[in-house]
């Protein structure tokens, strides 16, 4: 059987008596009088015809039905709560997802991050830490900082950060290195295939037809550049080691770059519009190098 709920404020007051476990604190809670509390619990009760409450001139206790829908009524309040937030957040700039490695976000995003939001508020930002997944699109990802040469079919891709990528390593490690051939038998620091870059660089060295007798695969490019900072390696990295290059921390052994790579603002062009997107490309394109 149907039944037609009661309005919304009753089940609000139920709420609050339940919670405070007093119609007079919830009565000065929601701004009312005790008189109006007992009559939207007595009503509710009646409209349901379910008891809800046990009360007695000192206590307030739920009974088994009215326990197990206090949950329920928590999470549909909570849910309407968020929802109605979300669409005036959405009014005043809108909710932004960005994917995003923790790399780029520790050494690029994460200190600008506070400089955006001032300059849009009313956006909620969300950040999704990944290097390939979540793709942009809509209902999920609305923007994406991806490392690459700017080729991703079906996407706008702007170029943000164009980095040649370099071997660095410790000023320790470096001491050993006098040539490229050097490093064949040193250890590499790699990245995952198909990201891993080495390879590459030492075809671009001459040295493509050799095989490289050490190497130690990191994932987490933060921790590979730990990794080198630590002289456990060398590094194929970008211009976001600047920290470690200007505390000196890391050097450039060779000077021979790979051009062309950098990272990339991705989204589906139909999103442009979304006040939450171009609010970031406006703030983002100024500062792209």
């Amino acid at each position: 059987m149907a039944y037609r709920l009661p309005p919304l404020n009753a089940f609000r007051t139920f709420e609050a008596v339940a919670r405070l476990r007093s119609f007079s604190k919830a009565a000065e809670e929601l701004l009312l009088s005790q008189g109006a509390i007992s009559y939207q619990i007595k009503n509710l009760e009646e409209k349901l015809d379910i008891v809800l409450l046990h009360r007695d001139a000192r206590s307030v206790r739920l009974t088994e039905e009215g326990a197990r829908l206090l949950p329920i009524v928590r999470s549909a309040i909570r849910r309407l709560e968020e929802e109605i937030a979300a669409i005036h957040a959405e009014r005043k700039g809108g909710i932004l997802t960005i994917a995003i490695s923790t790399y780029v976000a520790t050494r690029w995003l994460s200190p600008r991050i506070n400089d955006f939001l001032r300059r849009a508020p009313g956006t909620v930002m969300q950040l999704r830490h990944g290097i390939e997944d979540p793709v942009p699109g809509p209902g999920g990802v609305d923007l994406a900082i991806r490392w690459g040469q700017g080729h991703w079919p079906g996407f706008a891709a702007e170029p943000l950060i164009m980095s040649p990528m370099r071997p660095y390593c410790s000023p320790e490690f470096a001491s050993r290195l006098r040539e490229p051939s050097d490093l064949l038998a040193t250890i590499l620091l790699r990245e995952e295939p198909p990201f891993d870059l080495w390879e590459t660089w030492l075809a671009r060295a001459g040295l493509g037809a050799e095989t490289p007798k050490h190497a130690l695969t990191i994932s987490d490019s933060n921790v590979r550049v730990r990794a080198a900072v630590d002289s456990q390696g060398v590094v194929l990295a970008d211009v976001l080691v600047a920290e470690e290059l200007s505390r000196g921390s890391l050097v450039a052994p060779f000077d021979l770059a790979l051009e062309g790579w950098g990272y990339f603002l991705l989204y589906e062009p139909e999103l442009v519009d979304k006040p939450a997107v171009a609010a970031f490309l406006e703030w983002a394109r100024p500062l792209a190098r």
